[in-house]
């Protein structure tokens, strides 16, 4: 008898290949066509586009030939060959011919059959209900002129296939090549599966899956994958199971392979432990896809980060021996330090379960000591068998020999890092050595961001967006003549006195507990919404309710039995944003693309490094050669100056410096003039083998010889690194004199991309100084501390709106509102400003459906229609616009942390004293002020010590009590020369900083961190 694996490997080809042409099914969206034709100002030939008739036109394709092969029905064999299904229906009794079907039937209303069949109900439950409600009123509709893809959260970007057309034929040529191989082999390789999803992850994003508002936020991409993730895992269920069962209630399940990422880079003695685990960690999801994903296809990755690697599993009947095989077939993979756990989810309708599954991920980690607990065992019994060795301080598992660093295991890890540097090609492009990103004080900060999705992957916050608006939906018509509008849902509502949602509620409540109420006008109000006429809906529960509640992403309106829960679900299935598998795949997938494409390619590759000798290399020869291997580095010693040089060539004793040349300006101020002062210094070398210092080899001193600027490709590298990125955190090391600067730019971009979500999606960030020597674990053991506070902290809070204004920002567009928000003081003791965007890509269209604010009034709700309840459990939620001063609001708060580590000991305090994320304003504000006032005021740096001395020492002794506080006043009268009638907005801003203890960070970290001298700035 087969093992359920097996039954899978035996049906790899049909299953891939179906898997493909649920990919293919919306390609006839990959174009600009698509795109126009729903434009509001298409022309009625543009109108006439039918993304799903597109393999009938051969100019669509522009001459690639690839609609030939979507055509071709020999692929039909391929697609059809499934083996050993007890009861095959329609996949024997209807069978595909080619991929063109999948194209032209993919929904309901089509009618599809077997392979389809399968299609359209993956399809209905990725795009649910929105499709039918959004975007129907006028402002729904994009111009072609102002045609934009919105993030999950409504900040719209230039959509890239508008902007480079050829990028439509570069798709299109690659798909007919990868589908001309498969054809010919009759087989389908791992190499053409993953070239062909690769090519489908890099082009899809590049255009938009749906174009109405608020609709226009999952790229083409964002809708394909879990559609084709879902076809997967049904048949995979189909193939385990040996029946075909299509059902538009059909469920799945989440595969969770979990895996303590943060843990496991915390361990790292150096960045060369952290790079090991991170690549091993790497080639360990690879090979896991590679048997999940291929062969033996149970479903896909859709969602990855620090607890592990996720993928859509099928709801098998033996879901217990499924589990079992899985476990089986992956133990042999584990080249951890840490075995992989792995658990399947509850069956689910959708897959909104990923953050309950996520949060609860971590719970199941256990280190694995299993393959070395004999040895360690057999050690204490036979002490003279490990005589010399002890515990290997990286893995903290393995026995190493007493002089070495690391276990050999961890040694082979750490060594491949260079190895792997020094082979890719361009090492310009990154540095991996720590000594090359210390600032020119020797200094390094990591830099921690953290977004705190667990209400978003929930589907809670999703609620807070709205489909379609009361407004908009008034306004649509139900009744016409002749394609004249004669009756619109305004009118239906006015002879049914419906004035509200509240008082649609009302109206379905009585349609529930009374169904046989269901009259001519109520008929209309439910064709609404379906888009179908009266003669549809004879039925209230039947033909609207029910078709509803199946389509429901969450899967809770069909276990509702109360008939007013129903009625308020139902509000909010028709007028918010479902959080549909799509969704939740945009919403973390923004929050990726921000970290990924803002963070790390604009700001930390755009930024605005000092280039000579900031960036640049220097190689050189040392004899004799000390004999170092390629990839090792060794410590040299020049007159009291060290620095650690990597062997490029073993054979020549060829060397290249990995520290910043800024350290080595006693040498020179440029790499020019370091490499000519270099050359015939004798010098002292410690390698790794000797582990002693050396001034010479056989009698003949070390001597640096033809020192010169490195090869061009070796220069300009970036002076950071990045240790890891997922949709919810990140951490880099970068110089510490330029953490702040970059921390701040950061902070203005969340501003900007994410401004209609600041108050529900909390965005922390951290800077983590310390000195370049320091053992690296400290800083990262303080970084995984930062972040468990973070999410510690992470609570609701409440807010008084002080003002609320309109306001010009040109990076936030025409429409923004400016609020000053009084938070709870426990979190910030002075008021926020934010500036709220509700502006769109057009100009003269406002966003209706993002920024809404949670609004707790205590019953003083009244407001116009744009106000929510977003649960249906009287949580309500209102537009910017309609905000009102007083208002009391409720918001999620984003944290920022800055401290340098001058002990070990530091680490464990990184959860004390977090500020507000706005905190990073003041202090920027803080440091100008400082400046200005030793410039203004003809200060030195003398009385600025002498200020912050003071203070700090008076509040050790007293406290932050009225007599501090008397004296925190005097002082800035007495020794920075302010005066609280003259300079009372300066006063009253460095008195509350030095009360909340800011400007005392303020100055440590500008100070004794980064060592600036305000002279220097121009003072």
């Amino acid at each position: 008898m087969s093992s359920i694996l097996e039954k899978l490997e035996k049906n790899r080809t049909p299953i891939l290949l179906a898997e493909i042409g649920a990919y293919l099914h919306l390609i006839g969206r990959f174009s600009e066509e698509f795109v126009y034709a729903q434009a509001e100002d298409a022309t009625n030939a543009e109108k006439n586009f039918d993304y799903k008739t597109v393999c009938n036109s051969s100019a669509f394709f522009e001459c690639t030939k690839l609609d030939d092969l979507l055509k071709d029905n020999s692929w039909g064999p391929l697609l059809n060959a499934f083996k050993n299904l007890n009861n095959a229906g329609e996949l024997s009794n209807y069978r595909i011919k080619s991929f063109s079907e999948f194209i032209e039937k993919h929904t309901w209303r089509d009618g599809p059959k077997g392979l389809c069949k399968i299609l359209a109900d993956a399809h209905g439950i990725v795009s649910g209900i929105d499709k039918a409600l959004a975007g129907r009123g006028k402002a729904g509709k994009q111009k072609k002129a102002y045609t934009f893809k919105a993030t999950a959260f409504g900040y719209e970007k230039e959509i890239e296939l508008l902007k480079n057309a050829e990028l439509k034929k570069i798709l299109f040529q690659k798909i007919e090549e990868i589908l001309d191989d498969i054809k010919n082999q009759q087989d389908i390789s791992y190499e053409n599966y993953f070239n062909f999803i690769h090519t489908i992850k890099e082009y899809y994003p590049k255009s938009i899956g749906e174009t109405r508002r608020p609709i226009n936020e999952i790229s083409l991409y964002n809708y394909a994958h879990p559609i084709a993730s879902l076809v997967k895992s049904n048949l995979a269920k189909i193939a385990i199971d040996g029946r075909y069962e299509v059902k538009e209630k059909s469920k799945w399940r989440i595969l969770k392979i979990i895996i303590d990422v943060i843990g496991l880079l915390s361990k790292g003695l150096k960045i060369g432990d952290i790079f090991g685990y991170k690549n091993e960690i790497e080639e360990t999801y690879n090979k896991i896809k590679k048997i999940v994903e291929f062969e033996y296809p149970l479903g896909n990755e859709i969602y990855r980060d620090s607890t592990g690697i996720y993928f859509s599993c099928p709801d098998v009947r033996d879901i217990n021996s499924l589990k079992s095989e899985i476990i089986d077939k992956l133990e042999g993979l584990n080249k951890l330090d840490f075995s992989l756990q792995i658990e399947i989810s509850e069956d689910s309708r959708s897959m909104v379960t990923l953050s309950s599954e996520r949060e609860n991920s971590l719970k199941k980690i256990f280190y694995s000591h299993v393959d070395h607990t004999e040895n360690i065992e057999k050690g204490f019994e036979e002490s003279q068998d490990v005589h010399g060795e002890d515990i290997c301080p990286v893995c903290r598992i393995r026995l190493k020999p007493e002089r070495e660093d690391r276990c050999e295991k961890c040694k082979e890890r750490y060594a491949k890092r260079a190895t792997i540097w020094l082979d890719k090609g361009k090492p310009s492009e990154g540095t991996i050595w720590l000594d090359e990103v210390a600032d020119k004080n020797d200094r390094v900060a990591l830099l921690v961001g953290q977004f705190d999705l667990r209400n978003w992957l929930n589907s809670e916050f999703v609620g807070t967006f709205v489909s379609q608006t009361f407004e908009e939906w008034k306004d649509i018509c139900v009744k016409k003549v002749k394609g004249n509008c004669i009756e619109k849902v305004s009118d239906v509502c006015s002879r049914l006195n419906i004035k509200s949602t509240l008082d649609l509620n009302r109206g379905f409540k009585n349609l529930f507990d009374n169904p046989q109420s269901l009259n001519h006008d109520w008929k209309k109000i439910c064709g609404s919404f379906t888009g179908q006429g009266t003669s549809r809906i004879n039925s209230f529960i039947n033909d609207f309710w029910a078709p509803i509640a199946e389509r429901d992403a969450t899967g809770k309106a069909l276990t509702l039995t109360d008939n007013s829960e129903k009625a308020k679900h139902l509000i909010k299935l028709l007028f918010r944003k479902h959080p549909s598998l799509a969704r939740i795949f945009r919403v973390w997938n923004t929050t990726q693309e921000f970290i990924d494409e803002t963070i790390f390619d604009k700001i930390l590759k755009e930024y605005n490094w000092n280039s000579e000798p900031r960036r640049q290399r220097i190689q050189f020869k040392i004899k004799p050669n000390p004999d170092v291997p390629k990839g090792a580095t060794c410590d040299i010693d020049i007159d009291g100056l060290r620095f650690s040089p990597v062997c490029i060539d073993k054979e020549n004793g060829l060397f290249m410096s990995t520290t910043n040349l800024e350290n080595l300006k006693k040498l020179g101020d440029t790499a020019d003039d370091i490499s000519r002062n270099l050359n015939e210094k004798k010098i002292k070398v410690k390698t790794e083998r000797d582990k002693t210092w050396k001034d010479q080899k056989n009698g003949e001193f070390f001597t640096i010889k033809e020192a010169k600027p490195a090869d061009e490709k070796f220069q300009d590298y970036l002076p950071y690194i990045r240790i890891y990125d997922f949709p919810d955190q990140f951490m880099a090391l970068v110089p510490a004199y330029d953490a702040f600067d970059i921390a701040k730019k950061i902070f203005e971009e969340y501003e900007i991309q994410f401004s209609k979500v600041r108050d529900r999606l909390p965005f922390h960030l951290g800077i983590i100084g310390f000195h370049k020597r320091a053992a690296l674990y400290l800083a990262m053991d303080a970084g995984k501390r930062l972040i468990e506070a973070f999410k510690k902290k992470s609570r609701t809070i409440k807010a008084r709106v002080k003002s609320v204004c309109d306001t010009q920002c040109s990076r936030l567009d025409k429409y923004v509102k400016k609020l000053t928000l009084q938070p709870d003081p426990c979190y910030s003791p002075v008021p926020l400003t934010w500036y709220i965007s509700y502006s769109t890509g057009d100009p003269t269209q406002e966003d209706e459906w993002h920024p809404y604010i949670r609004i707790n009034n205590n019953g003083n709700l009244n407001r116009n229609n744009y106000l929510f309840d977003y649960t249906g459990n009287g949580n309500y939620v209102v537009h910017v616009k309609e905000l009102q001063t007083d208002d009391c609001i409720e918001i999620e708060p984003s944290f920022f942390k800055m401290l340098f580590l001058e002990s070990a000991s530091d680490r464990f305090r990184v959860d004390e004293n977090l500020k507000a994320l706005d905190d990073i304003k003041r202090l920027d504000e803080l440091w100008d002020a400082m400046q200005n006032i030793l410039k203004t005021k003809k200060q030195g740096i003398a009385q600025l010590y002498a200020f912050w001395q003071e203070v700090e020492k008076r509040r050790l002794d007293y406290g932050r009590n009225s007599v501090w506080e008397d004296f925190v006043k005097s002082a800035l009268i007495n020794i920075l020369k302010l005066s609280p009638q003259k300079d009372s907005e300066l006063f009253d801003k460095l008195f509350q900083a030095t009360r909340d203890g800011l400007l005392n960070i303020c100055l440590h970290w500008n100070l004794q961190v980064r060592k600036t001298k305000p002279e220097e700035q121009g003072v």
